[in-house]
C-alpha cells in the first residue's frame, strides 16, 4: 500500500510502506525574522478511498537539532486539495515548525527523519536563515 506524504515541502511526493531509508537531499534553505516561528511543513496521509480519516500520519523523529532554537510539532486541521478522483477535503495533520532562540539572528539546521510504524520513509534537512529586520 502506498502512503502520500502531502505538504508544501514534499508536494505530490509519495512513499512505500516498505521503501528503504532514503538519503537526505540538500537541506531546504527557510528565511525567517528574529523572534518569529516559521512551518517548516504540514503532513497529512490523505487515504485513496476519498475518505476523511487519514491513514498513519507519518511521524518526525528529531536526528539533528537545531543548537539556536527549538522545534516543535502541533495538530492541525488540513486541506486536501481535489485530484482527478476525490474532492476537497479536510483532515488531521501535523505541522513541524522552528522557534529561533530569543534575539538569535544567523544560521541555523537541523534534520529529521519520517517514519509510519516500523517504516522509515525519508530525511529532511533544513537550513534555517534567521535575519534581523530592525537593521534594516
Amino acid at each position: 500500500m502506498a502512503y502520500r506524504l502531502f505538504s508544501a515541502l514534499l508536494a505530490a511526493a509519495t512513499f512505500s510502506t516498505f521503501a528503504p531509508v532514503a538519503k537526505a537531499d540538500a537541506p531546504k534553505e527557510v528565511r525567517t525574522a528574529k523572534n518569529k516561528t516559521i512551518a517548516l511543513g504540514n503532513f497529512t496521509n490523505a487515504p485513496s478511498n476519498c475518505g476523511t480519516n487519514p491513514g498513519p500520519v507519518p511521524l518526525p523523529e528529531l536526528f539533528e537539532k537545531p543548537s539556536h532554537g527549538g522545534v516543535g510539532l502541533q495538530i492541525v486541521v488540513t486541506d486536501v486539495a481535489a485530484t482527478d478522483a476525490c474532492p476537497a477535503r479536510k483532515m488531521p495533520g501535523i505541522v513541524l515548525f522552528y522557534m529561533p532562540r530569543k534575539d538569535f539572528v544567523g544560521k541555523d539546521s537541523l534534520r529529521v527523519q519520517f517514519e509510519i510504524g516500523n517504516s522509515k520513509l525519508a530525511d529532511l534537512s533544513f537550513l534555517i536563515t534567521v535575519e534581523d529586520t530592525d537593521a534594516k
